[in-house]
């Protein structure tokens, strides 16, 4: 399959947008569970202002390179004036609206959260809640699960949440492991070990429902383009889940007993791994959700 240039772009800003929203939406979570780190949360604010910039950027590209592959008049298409008309009303331009909204809420409140006015901070958490769930909503505008129905709607407005909970978090925390206070480390790895204890949970239980919606026979994760790049997506998700527990159970205990500097070197080296598979498994999705489709919906 050749790809065109529209098609290419369509795709890499399709890749950027999920990467913005796992960082907006992990950043946010962040930001409350480094509370009383204000300069981990400056560099948490700076994280998640640079997702929303992106998003708003990647948004607008997708949505002009849809336009000029729809067109077909070469780059020129981009601002064909009926293909605008036809686009924008459908779901493809209110999923844009929608999402172009969410990012432009998070660029304004991102550095509010850190706000020294209690009022003005309970404000804007209650802003960066609502930008999360406005672009979460919007996976659900368009993609395979507006034709499998409501049940697969929620599964995959779960699914982004979670996933974006998940993955956004681990520049944050990479970032903790460069601070000297290894018993601040510790607890918040503690605590968001915890949590990613209903994460995994959340994960599967949302991510095996889609795929159980998606294929009429298991065969087909290994007799399908699409389903071999499910399989490969689900390997990696279990790797991460492999490092994770790595994590819990033996690195993170590790930093508050002997040798903890090499604890906690080892940790963020392995937080940034565990952040280049995320990358890789989102350019999976980007590639599942643009190129290539389910036989069940052929």
């Amino acid at each position: 399959m050749i790809l065109t240039v529209f098609e290419i772009s369509v795709l890499i800003s399709k890749w950027v947008i999920y990467l913005s929203v796992a960082a907006v939406i992990g950043g946010t979570l962040m930001q409350y569970l480094i509370k009383g780190q204000p300069n981990l949360g400056i560099n948490v604010a700076k994280y998640t202002f640079v997702g929303a910039v992106l998003g708003l950027i990647a948004v607008s590209i997708n949505y002009f390179a849809q336009v000029g592959a729809f067109a077909e008049s070469g780059l020129m298409g981009i601002f064909d004036a009926q293909m605008h008309a036809f686009l924008w009303p459908t779901q493809v331009g209110q999923t844009v609206l929608w999402r172009l909204i969410g990012f432009g809420i998070m660029l304004v409140v991102s550095g509010l959260l850190l706000h020294k006015n209690r009022y003005i901070k309970t404000f804007s958490a209650v802003l960066a809640i609502l930008s999360c769930l406005l672009i979460a909503v919007t996976f659900t505008f368009i993609g395979h699960s507006t034709e499998l129905g409501l049940l697969a709607q929620g599964l995959i407005l779960i699914h982004v949440l979670i996933i974006g909970s998940w993955i956004g978090a681990f520049y944050p925390l990479w970032k903790l492991c460069s601070t000297d206070d290894n018993i601040v480390i510790k607890n918040v790895m503690d605590t968001f070990g915890r949590l990613g204890i209903v994460i995994v949970i959340l994960v599967l239980l949302s991510g095996m429902g889609m795929v159980w919606m998606l294929f009429d026979s298991p065969t087909e994760l290994i007799s399908s383009d699409y389903g071999i790049a499910v399989t490969i997506k689900l390997c990696l998700v279990a790797i991460i889940l492999f490092i994770a527990a790595w994590h819990k159970l033996v690195l993170v205990p590790k930093l508050t007993i002997a040798n903890p500097s090499l604890a906690k070197q080892k940790l963020q080296k392995s937080i940034g791994l565990e952040a280049l598979i995320a990358v890789l498994i989102l350019a999976t999705t980007a590639v599942l959700s643009s190129v290539l489709g389910p036989m069940s919906l052929g």
